[in-house]
């Protein structure tokens, strides 16, 4: 491929099923489709992916956490990030790449501070809602320098991409998905699917008294939850105090390949209190599916057109996010429109859409759009 690059994403673990994980996996395969060289440099404690990874990816992976541990005391853990940093800038210079992609916050920091710049072009993709991640003092002051100091900012939305203008110029390009079996739910189960980890920012906790206004009041229906995490007691807990075992299902992701779940449901539920661009939306729509979220900062507006493929409802409101849910579940008509919608809005996230966004980056080295 003429003026191809050779590119090199840094990332953490890649081995839980989460929409970041997935993201960096589905843009490395993507960018090696299209003929760049691309080098996947995990730093963390295992080279373990849930997602397939293109065979022709090199990867490394390097235990690196730049004094982020709670071993040791403050001056040890800084003296860790001094080697850390240098480790990084070993790597680097041994992987020699045109383009560094790095997907979080202390791995820009490392990267600007190893002296990346001189080396590659690097870029702060940014996968996290902005006031999500709670950083330090000193966290908070080399990340922001680090990000004036960057080539460019990658951001998955234009509200994202408001935080960050002052630092740096910014790109946004969203995540993509491709539904490669072709299928559609057809929305004749009488089910509903929520994927994701069982933690507080997913609003798990919110979604449990959700669902059990719903199912009573609804007894043909079921909801299941295909996710695991910190409060998986809590929500086994209340599905066993509840009674609801045959209608609350609580199941591991064991597969990447959720098609047979999308196509068993009729409408997908978001309740997370903070999105940045969520993949599991994308996914939904792909086949077919109408997506109910919370109008939560700020992921969820940007795929769902109110009234149009999905509902869009007030962060937190659970009396709303009822009658929402409860809308759909008593108009077919309603959700089978939503679900036209959806598929026509999924086509605008395919990797072949998405992509020229990356190759206007890479290829031409200009930023903003």
């Amino acid at each position: 491929m003429a003026h191809s690059k050779h590119i090199l994403i840094l990332c953490s673990r890649l081995d839980l099923p989460g929409g970041i994980e997935r993201a960096v996996v589905n843009t490395a395969n993507l960018l090696a489709t299209k003929g760049h060289r691309v080098s996947l440099l995990i730093l963390d404690q295992t080279a373990e992916s849930f997602y397939q990874i293109n065979p022709g990816i090199d990867q490394q992976q390097i235990p690196l956490f730049f004094g982020i541990t709670e071993k040791g005391n403050t001056l040890t853990r800084k003296l860790d990030f001094y080697k850390d940093i240098q480790h990084l800038k070993k790597a680097i210079l041994n992987i020699r790449p045109d383009v560094i992609l790095s997907s979080e916050y202390p791995f820009t920091v490392a990267t600007i501070l190893a002296g990346g710049m001189k080396y590659a072009k690097v870029y702060a993709w940014e996968h996290h809602h902005f006031h999500w991640l709670k950083k330090s003092w000193f966290w908070k002051k080399f990340y922001h320098y680090a990000l004036g100091k960057t080539t460019g900012i990658i951001c998955l939305n234009e509200q994202e991409a408001g935080y960050y203008k002052k630092y740096s110029p910014v790109t946004i390009i969203p995540n993509h998905t491709d539904n490669e079996s072709g299928r559609v739910a057809d929305l004749s189960q009488k089910q509903l699917l929520t994927v994701g980890r069982l933690i507080h920012r997913k609003g798990i906790d919110l979604l449990l008294p959700i669902a059990k206004q719903i199912l009573k009041n609804n007894p043909a229906w079921t909801w299941k939850i295909i996710g695991d995490g910190e409060i998986e007691k809590q929500v086994n807990d209340f599905i066993g105090q509840e009674q609801l075992s045959n209608r609350l299902l609580l199941i591991p992701p064991m597969s990447q390949n959720l098609a047979d779940e999308f196509c068993g449901a009729s409408m997908y539920i978001m309740t997370s209190r903070f999105e940045a661009f969520p993949m599991v939306l994308l996914e939904a729509m792909s086949y077919g599916l109408p997506c109910i979220s919370f109008d939560c900062p700020s992921g969820p507006s940007s795929i769902i057109t109110h009234l149009q493929n999905g509902l869009l409802v007030a962060p937190e409101d659970s009396s709303s996010m009822k009658d929402a849910i409860q809308d759909l579940i008593d108009d077919g008509n309603k959700r089978a429109a939503m679900s036209n919608q959806a598929l026509i809005k999924a086509r605008q996230y395919s990797g072949a859409s998405v992509y020229r966004y990356w190759e206007e980056l890479i290829l031409n080295d200009r930023t903003g759009r």
